[in-house]
Order: C-alpha cells, then structure tokens, then sequence
C-alpha cells in the first residue's frame, strides 16, 4: 500500500534560508495553478481556545514562542487555528510569495462555529482542495516556497491575546 508521508505533491527540500532559518525548497519545476501541498489526515491538528491553551500551559516560552509562530488561523474557521506536522508548518511569508491557498471561492454553507463539533467539522472540510496550496506562479527547481500571511491569515482574537501576553512581535508579516 502506498503510504502518503506529507502533504507535497512535488519533492522538496528543507533547508536554512538566508534570513528566516528553515524554508522548504522546490527540487522541480512547477507550473502555476498546480497544487504543491494540501493538508493530510492526521498531519494536521484544530484548536479551538481552551484545547490550544491546554498544552501550551506546560510549555516554556521558548516552545510557546515556537507554537504561536507555527499556528495559524483562517478567515473561514473563526475562533480557531490549525497546527500542521508536516515541513508544510515551514513555509516563510514573503509578499511576493510563490504559493496561495486555493480557496477562490467562498463556502456556499459556512460552518456554524457555534457547535460543539465546530473543531472536528473544521478538521474535515480542511481535506477539501480549496485548502490547497497552488503555485501563484511558475516555479524553478530551487525557489522557496513561500506565502504572504498578511493575505492568507486570520487568527482569531484569543490568539491575538496569547501574542499580546507573551509579547511575540508578529511585524514581519507587514514588512518584506
């Protein structure tokens, strides 16, 4: 049985960056529109604000700081953020980024993030390949894979407030 190991669709590398430590590499060539990465069952996890609270209580700063900065929320799924374990966690933001999620289109029935399923629904519908990641355009054998978060993220306010209290400065996503 062939066994998915990530959610790539093209190899890659892992790799130091000249400026944001570890990156993920293209070894190919890959044409605009194609789906790179896309979340894989159980290579990704979903916290509402008192399960991603849980283990971060017993975390020091440094593997807080860690989590906060490999989290992310989206505009879709209010009051909640995806935590994926898969190099997909190291894509760097750069505004002239190279992958966008492919949600082009709106959902027709937005979750109700009200239910006490909200977190398992979200889990779910993030299999879907609007949740891809597609090349905004070609891409050589050797570019980084990057996204602007500025466009992409939306962390729910709870997050906002863990960043606030443990001073985390979030700027670099306005600045490149």
């Amino acid at each position: 049985m062939n066994k998915v190991a990530d959610g790539f669709c093209y190899s890659y590398v892992v790799k130091e960056t000249s400026d944001k430590g570890l990156g993920v590499f293209a070894e190919v060539d890959i044409k605009q529109g194609s789906i790179v990465w896309r979340h894989v069952p159980g290579l990704y996890k979903v916290f509402n604000e008192s399960a991603f609270n849980k283990p971060i209580a017993d975390m020091t700063r440094e593997e807080i700081v860690y989590e906060l900065t490999h989290v992310f929320g989206l505009p879709e799924f209010p009051n909640c953020v995806i935590r994926v374990f898969d190099p997909g966690v190291l894509f760097n933001h750069s505004s002239d980024h190279s992958l966008i999620t492919n949600n082009a289109t709106p959902l027709e029935n937005p979750l109700d993030e009200t239910s006490p399923n909200y977190t398992d629904a979200v889990t779910k519908a993030l299999l879907d390949d609007r949740y891809a990641m597609v090349a905004t355009r070609d891409i050589k054998a050797g570019e980084e894979f990057t996204n602007n978060y500025a466009l992409e993220v939306s962390d729910p306010p709870f997050f906002e407030a863990i960043y606030d209290q443990y001073d985390i400065d979030d700027g670099y996503v306005d600045s490149d």
